[in-house]
């Protein structure tokens, strides 16, 4: 992926150093635009046990472009949006080595019925893109075609489950603890874990956008519509488990992200590849510099 994606920006690169080249004759012009989008945004996982979710986000957008003739334009910018996904599971269940308050060694199990996550991130964007457009003196139709590079910024995860039932397998005495509570044993209903942090890696993806600009006089107002699609694998430090036992405050039970989270009793992580994919409406407004 990383050599596909490699080739995919050499590619872009070489576009527009060809479209450069080829209008170089024609009258040029900066413009800057200010904008914002609306969006729907997913993290697509490849678990068939998974039910992952599109989210409403939005953000603003700034951006600056080099007109190389009436129909051919170079685009950059950045954009700062706010970014929410979601995932459930229906049932899941694991099982890790932990420590009791009084230092002894257990193995802590559960099982979660109808748990669900959300993510939560900042998503500072910075696109390059090569945008046609038609000819005319009030409306145009326009098409973007790009690549950007997208960062997680303060990424998070809360979850919340209908019920998690724990017990702990004590080895030495050869039993299994379904109680007592306050120990952190039982079944617990409509329960709400604590938000936790997740370790992501930056997204890379390609994007289309289409739409028309109308001519306010003095600058020209966009109506798009626009997809992108991830390149790469967002998933690191995928090796902990999803409910963690807490040794000094055993009913404050510890909830790391699916994203992050491994099977302990497999070794698997729950997903091999997470891609970002995003899909909205994007206004601008755009102006001579």
């Amino acid at each position: 992926m990383s050599q596909f994606r490699s080739r995919f920006f050499s590619l872009s690169l070489l576009c527009i150093a060809l479209l450069a080249m080829h209008s170089t004759q024609a009258q040029s012009s900066w413009k800057a635009s200010v904008g914002a989008q609306m969006s729907f945004a997913e993290l697509q996982a490849d678990n068939d046990d998974l039910n992952t979710n599109m989210e409403f986000g939005g953000g603003l957008l700034l951006g600056v472009s080099y007109g190389v003739n009436e129909n051919w334009s170079i685009h950059t910018g950045v954009g700062l949006s706010y970014l929410r996904t979601s995932n459930s599971f229906s049932s899941y269940q694991d099982a890790l080595n932990a420590t009791d308050i009084e230092n002894e060694d257990f193995e802590f199990r559960y099982r979660l019925e109808g748990y669900s996550e959300e993510q939560r991130s900042a998503l500072l964007s910075i696109p390059v893109s090569v945008q046609y457009e038609s000819s005319g003196a009030q409306t145009r139709f326009y098409s973007k075609v790009g690549a950007s590079v997208n960062l997680f910024l303060g990424a998070s995860s809360q979850g919340e489950a209908d019920q998690l039932t724990t017990s702990g397998y004590f080895e030495r005495f050869n039993a299994e603890l379904t109680a007592p509570r306050f120990a952190g044993f039982g079944t617990f209903n409509d329960i709400e874990f604590s938000e936790s942090d997740i370790d992501i890696k930056n997204s890379f993806n390609a994007f289309v956008e289409i739409g028309i600009k109308e001519n306010v006089g003095s600058g020209w107002m966009y109506f798009g519509v626009f997809a992108e699609y991830g390149l790469n694998n967002l998933m690191e430090n995928n090796n902990t488990s999803m409910i963690e036992y807490n040794q000094n405050t055993p009913l404050d039970f510890i909830n790391n992200s699916s994203l992050n989270a491994s099977n302990q009793i497999s070794g698997n992580a729950l997903f091999d590849k997470v891609m970002l994919n995003m899909a909205g409406l994007r206004i601008r407004y755009e102006f001579g510099l």
